[in-house]
């Protein structure tokens, strides 16, 4: 009954292992309703591989470009696929048998003591060669599945290698934009020095003709100052994220300092995304994909623990040549061969096998759980991106309206002040208003550029598939 039931669990591995199975069945958190229809986002076109091109920024284009060249962290898990892909190679190799070449002058002699018909040692020298064969007959499975997970941690491997190539681009591509809003603000508060030296040379010249007060100037020149004080802050933050960015290129900050301190504009984020129906991007995201190949890595690792429950079938045999004299050693009487059917079943080594099954049953079961959580993980990601993008761009709005009005209420004052119809309180909230109102705009399009970033992230956009 014991061996009915160990068959059909091989039975039941196999299926499991092969290569049409599809980890989805696994997935015990029911995805929500709006995911398997295609309702979730209007489309026109689909999701580009590389995503970055929508943002029509050559530099970035550049970078990312030098970036999957260059970095050694994508280089790293280059070399991993390839560790991975010599390992399945290497469990494939157990289908073939193992050959071998001997060749020995033998020169014994055997004490003579040993035997109670004669005292004379006995000396044997002879001359052999010989080829040796070993084969093991997969009657059960046991190299299947040792290939069969080789083969499923290859698959994982080149996973993560995607993994990680999207993660570079979008870290990149992120750094990037933070970048361009830091140069940005920066543009903004050199603007409004400009701007604050000219009312405070107005505040002066009113103070001199006695048409203003002394705390005018000195309230002129806060405003003023506070505004000079925040360029060494935005300043390090440049430079802060040249040096991040110059690691993620596989350069020192000083081969990319030039090229990226020159101001530019902000990436253009304003575009229609497509998402595709929602249940597909299960599919798309490189991390999901690992986790089901990891499924049948450790679903062929239990089909091993079982096997090792049954008998092992191998062939053994040797043929070669063997003489005392060496001038005989190709004659036909030299020949020797032997063939060995083996025939090997352990019937009993403590409780070791079924602990090992019962571990790889529990390292499968992990990675099912793995799989359902990397499944709500994606599910989050992509709803909060999704979000994200959205509100920000609704945000930037009403922010370009607020701008405007802000605008316009600091002209009003300063002409209201220059006539002398309102106090100069009224033209410095102005000015901190507009100085605070630009700053937020230029950083929420920061902030929705990334949005879209981690959408395109989350959506499982990235580099063609490492092959």
């Amino acid at each position: 009954m014991k061996r009915i039931e160990t068959i059909f669990s091989i039975l039941a591995v196999m299926l499991l292992s092969s290569p049409g199975m599809n980890a989805q069945k696994y997935l015990h958190q029911p995805l929500p309703e709006a995911w398997m229809t295609d309702s979730l986002v209007t489309n026109l076109s689909p999701v580009d591989d590389n995503w970055w091109h929508s943002f029509g920024d050559t530099c970035l284009i550049a970078l990312i470009d030098q970036a999957v060249t260059n970095n050694n962290n994508l280089m790293a898990a280059a070399e991993r696929v390839q560790v991975a892909k010599s390992m399945y190679n290497a469990a494939l190799s157990g289908y073939s048998p193992v050959i071998g070449f001997d060749a020995a002058w033998v020169n014994n002699q055997t004490s003579g003591n040993l035997s109670s018909s004669s005292t004379d040692p006995s000396l044997a020298r002879y001359l052999e060669a010989g080829i040796s064969v070993s084969w093991e007959i997969d009657l059960f499975g046991k190299i299947y599945f040792r290939a069969k997970e080789g083969k499923e941690q290859y698959n994982a491997t080149k996973e993560e290698y995607n993994s990680v190539m999207i993660s570079l681009c979008s870290q990149l591509a992120s750094q990037y934009i933070t970048l361009r809003t830091y140069q940005a603000q920066m543009r903004v508060a050199k603007t409004h020095i400009i701007s604050q030296e000219a009312i405070l040379n107005i505040t002066e010249a009113r103070f001199e003709t006695g048409l203003a007060s002394a705390l005018d100037v000195a309230q002129a020149k806060t405003v003023y100052y506070n505004t000079r004080a925040s360029i060494p802050g935005l300043q390090a933050a440049i430079d802060n994220l040249i040096n991040c960015i110059a690691v993620l290129l596989g350069e020192y900050p000083v081969n990319v300092y030039d090229r990226l301190a020159a101001p530019a504009d902000q990436v253009e984020f304003l575009q229609i995304v497509s998402v595709g129906i929602p249940y597909d991007l299960l599919r798309r995201r490189p991390d999901l994909r690992q986790a089901e190949y990891n499924i049948a890595a450790q679903a062929a690792a239990v089909g091993i623990a079982i096997t090792d429950f049954l008998p092992s079938l191998s062939l053994n045999g040797n043929i070669g040549l063997a003489s005392h004299d060496p001038a005989r050693f190709f004659d036909n009487s030299s020949l020797t061969f032997n063939i060995t059917p083996t025939f090997r079943w352990t019937l009993f080594n403590g409780t070791e096998r079924f602990q090992a099954r019962n571990a790889a049953k529990a390292q499968m079961q992990a990675a099912v759980d793995t799989y359902n959580n990397t499944v709500l993980m994606a599910v989050q990601e992509v709803e909060s991106a999704m979000s994200s993008y959205k509100n920000s761009v609704k945000q930037l709005v009403l922010l370009r309206e607020l701008v405007n009005q802000g605008q316009l209420t600091l002209d009003l004052s300063l002409d209201l002040y220059k006539n002398g119809l309102i106090d100069f309180q009224s033209v410095l909230d102005a000015q901190r208003q507009m100085l605070s109102y630009q700053n937020t705009l230029e950083s929420t399009r920061g902030s929705s550029a990334l949005a879209l970033v981690n959408l395109y992230q989350a959506l499982g956009g990235g580099w063609n598939n490492h092959e």
